[in-house]
């Protein structure tokens, strides 16, 4: 009987924060998510094209390696030559 009470009061104490996560008593959680409004398209707003610009110019600035970098080059062989 004992090991029954105990048992219960842990599955009680364990059932508290999954009450806690929900806003209204009653509510379930997935209907606690904000409400997305997809039918209209977001405008791009000037700062975001600016920061684009800025990336791709950023990009176009890197300047690529003539040689590939192979960090286990030092751990092959070399061939050997004839």
């Amino acid at each position: 009987m004992r090991i029954a009470v105990m048992t219960a009061a842990a599955i009680a104490l364990l059932t508290i924060p999954t009450q806690a996560q929900t806003l209204a008593p009653g509510q379930a959680p997935w209907q606690t998510l904000p409400k997305v409004d997809t039918s209209a398209p977001v405008d791009e707003h000037p700062a975001t094209k600016a920061d684009d610009k800025a990336y791709k110019s950023a990009l176009d600035r890197i300047i690529a390696p003539k040689q590939g970098y192979d960090p286990w080059g030092n751990m092959r062989e070399k061939p050997q030559s004839k």
